[in-house]
């Protein structure tokens, strides 16, 4: 995948020139990439607060927190603020 440099200010411009249904194609994919985005850096910062307070995680600990939705990560960074065990918070 390539990453343009394409200016803020010139995305909407490029995106018009397009046609309105590929403008909503790329609208929608820019979303998704953007929601994946966010979801992965949630998932991140969980691990690594996880890892700060419970010690190294099994893999497939990692792996459940890599591929959860963002309501499963939210609920479960919450619960990590009081959990004393990881059980505790993936209950």
């Amino acid at each position: 995948m390539k990453v343009a440099s394409t200016p803020d200010s010139e995305v909407g411009r490029v995106a018009d020139a397009l046609g309105p249904e590929a403008k909503e194609a790329f609208m929608t994919t820019a979303d998704m990439i953007e929601a994946r985005g966010r979801t992965e850096g949630e998932a991140r910062m969980l691990i690594k607060v996880l890892i700060g307070k419970f010690g190294p995680l099994p893999d497939t600990m990692s792996a459940k927190v890599k591929e959860a939705s963002v309501a499963d990560l939210e609920t479960w960074a919450t619960r990590a603020g009081t959990a004393t065990t990881l059980d505790e918070v993936f209950a």
